[in-house]
């Protein structure tokens, strides 16, 4: 019951994490300084991405335990579509943080080198939001085998 709750909040924050992660890609497109504002959705995006990064690492230890050798045993397919999705979510907080280390290094900046910089932020955003979008739809589609048995 704790883990299907966690698995929940997992999710829910996967989703508004990919929705999130599109924020930044657009403020930073242009390459233009980061108004306070801007700076605090920059912020903002990569505390829910982390949140729902680090909640799959507190379940994943469960998860691997209790779930994953039953779906594997249920459908290969489905089982390696999970591993797959745990090595894209990897990629996505990598993305993440380092679009956001980059952005607000720059953020005051307006020198020709900042503004590339900020646009590869941006760039990195835009990844990471696809990327993220990917995961979140391997793990809905994961969730949603209820045919093999609960733990």
């Amino acid at each position: 019951m704790f883990l299907r709750l966690l698995e929940s909040l997992h999710g829910h924050f996967g989703i508004l994490a990919a929705v999130a992660l599109m924020h930044p890609a657009w403020l930073l497109r242009r390459g233009k300084p980061l108004s306070r504002g801007a700076r605090w959705s920059v912020g903002l995006t990569a505390v829910v991405t982390s949140v729902a990064f680090g909640l799959g690492l507190f379940i994943y230890e469960p998860y691997r335990e209790i779930v994953k050798r039953q779906l594997f045993a249920f459908d290969r397919g489905a089982g390696w579509l999970f591993e797959t999705k745990e090595h894209l979510a990897f990629a996505v907080i990598a993305l993440t943080m380092g679009a956001t280390v980059a952005a607000f290094a720059t953020a005051r900046q307006r020198t020709p080198e900042a503004r590339r910089i900020r646009r590869f932020s941006a760039a990195a955003y835009g990844a990471a939001a696809v990327l993220c979008l990917v995961v979140v739809a391997l793990g809905t589609y994961v969730a949603s085998l209820r045919s093999f048995p609960e733990p």
